[in-house]
């Protein structure tokens, strides 16, 4: 079909993703079998990739692999301890030294040291839940994502969005998922601030500080609380 399809002038489409477990086509990133398998169903997809709802099994992490080659070593494990606790501890030379030695007076107990309890790591149920009424974008690749309805009639996938440039809608569930248990794949711009700093010299010369700094909405408000001396007015944005 390459052949005759390159022959005739025509191209295959190019699969830009593939699934992260199953390895098939994918039309989004990061996608496992069983969300794929959602996916096809709830557009009804003609010649869909499975028959019946697959099981999603996720590659093994490298760290786990390790971990099982370490384990694979027990029987060299084994034969060092066996030789270790075959050897004897003392010497009769090293027992008259031991009781050659002056007694050592008890040395206190250290006091241990305070246990502090370990953050848990940042979990999805932490995440700031998504305010439809400002600009959305994939968090993945960033895209822009309009959002045509939150409504929907589905009991699952309300959200209708258009990603990009697409001209057909993507769905997702009111948590920005493309599956009930998958990961999230929106979330809200981050929105530009921005402040105006009046820069006056310091009055108190054996201050740290050398300026004094006060801050305004806008350039008219920083004019306008402007006082004599001030050396410069300076606008500061960032991401909140």
């Amino acid at each position: 079909m390459g052949i005759i399809g390159t022959l005739l002038g025509r191209r295959e489409p190019a699969v830009e993703y593939r699934t992260v477990d199953g390895g098939h086509p994918a039309p989004f990133p990061d996608m496992t079998d069983e969300q794929l398998y959602n996916y096809e169903v709830t557009f009804n997809v003609p010649n869909r990739t499975f028959k019946e709802r697959p099981r999603s099994v996720r590659p093994p992490e490298k760290r786990q692999a390790a971990k099982e080659a370490h384990v694979r070593k027990e029987p060299y494990t084994e034969t060092f301890m066996q030789k270790t606790q075959e050897r004897p501890q003392h010497t009769d030379m090293q027992q008259t030294a031991t009781a050659r030695r002056p007694t050592e007076a008890p040395q206190p107990a250290q006091p241990a040291p305070p246990v502090h309890p370990v953050p848990p790591p940042l979990e999805e149920t932490s995440l700031a839940p998504l305010d439809f009424d400002k600009p959305m974008r994939l968090v993945t690749t960033k895209q822009p994502v309009e959002i045509v309805t939150t409504r929907a009639r589905h009991p699952v996938y309300k959200v209708h969005a258009y990603i990009g440039d697409d001209d057909v809608v993507t769905v997702f569930t009111l948590d920005g998922r493309l599956s009930e248990n998958g990961p999230r794949y929106l979330e809200n711009v981050p929105q530009k601030q921005q402040l105006h700093l009046n820069i006056y010299p310091n009055p108190d010369v054996h201050a740290a500080e050398r300026y004094v700094l006060t801050q305004h909405a806008s350039k008219e408000q920083a004019d306008a609380a402007a006082k004599p001396g001030r050396i410069a007015c300076v606008p500061l944005q960032f991401d909140l």
